[in-house]
């Protein structure tokens, strides 16, 4: 039987191989700090980069900053991309990603996800006079080119689902990438969230959406922290529980999106919320 002493020396010895941050608290350690690292992606209207000032806005954005006040710590926001974001997370660059990430299986196996914040289907943009897809396997040809961006739900659903197509990925940010594309005529089709979709059909009336009666996938939309970080996914949980119980989520999401159009004018998102 192994001695209180023995037993003393053993945890030392445990707790010596943890790396400080394991050690001291995932919490302790951004308190410690005074900062909450914000990893994002701009992609409107969650998040917003002014490509003047620098200056990141977005309903996002609005309840991070929200969070990391009550934590009584600053908001830090280090801008990423949809392939770069998990080994951000990974490499410890920043503490949370707010990037607006479908929750899938693959995904989970490499970050936690906090509760869901909304949910939204996939669709996908093709040209306006091209007639030649009624399902998703008409496009399942090697003369099919369908660009998604690099790192998104949409890529690896399209490598699982339509793998004799070629597919153009496209890395960086910018969620319509793969629909400009489609509207130049450097691919047949695009796949993104159907919001996304829609926005930019309204702004080129030279494509169209496809599926948008029955998305081609419907998943949940959350935050993701390093795997493992239990304790800032509890603390983010809380703090969105708080948000969408009191009504002040609609509130923030209202600034940045009325009458689902995205509010581009910052005098136009001045009103105050109102909490129900």
């Amino acid at each position: 039987m192994l001695s209180i002493a023995g037993l003393a020396t053993s945890v030392t010895l445990a707790l010596s191989a943890l790396s400080p941050v394991q050690a001291a608290g995932e919490i302790d350690q951004i308190v410690k700090r005074g900062e909450l690292r914000i990893g994002y992606v701009p992609s409107p209207p969650g998040t917003t980069k002014d490509p003047i000032s620098g200056e990141v806005t977005g309903f996002y954005v609005d309840a991070a900053r929200t969070i990391a006040e009550q934590m009584g710590v600053k908001p830090v926001f280090v801008e990423t991309t949809w392939a770069n974001f998990v080994a951000g997370l990974q490499s410890n660059q920043f503490d949370m990603s707010i990037a607006a990430t479908f929750a899938t299986v693959r995904r989970a196996m490499a970050v936690e996800f906090t509760k869901p914040l909304l949910y939204l289907g996939s669709v996908a943009v093709v040209r306006k006079d091209d007639t030649r897809f009624s399902s998703v396997q008409d496009m399942n040809k090697e003369s099919i080119r369908i660009a998604v961006v690099q790192g998104t739900a949409a890529e690896d659903w399209v490598r699982r689902t339509i793998p004799k197509a070629r597919l153009v990925s496209l890395g960086g940010g910018n969620l319509t990438a793969g629909f400009m594309e489609v509207a130049a005529g450097r691919a047949d089709a695009s796949f993104e969230d159907g919001f996304t979709a829609g926005r930019f059909v309204e702004q080129q009336p030279s494509t169209k959406v496809l599926f948008a009666d029955k998305p081609v996938f419907f998943l949940p939309v959350a935050w993701t922290v390093k795997r493992g970080n239990n304790e800032l996914q509890s603390v983010l949980n809380i703090g969105l529980e708080n948000l969408l119980i009191s009504g002040q989520w609609d509130g923030l999401v209202g600034k940045h999106l009325q009458g689902g159009r995205y509010v581009d004018q910052p005098n136009l998102r001045e009103f105050p919320v109102v909490a129900k």
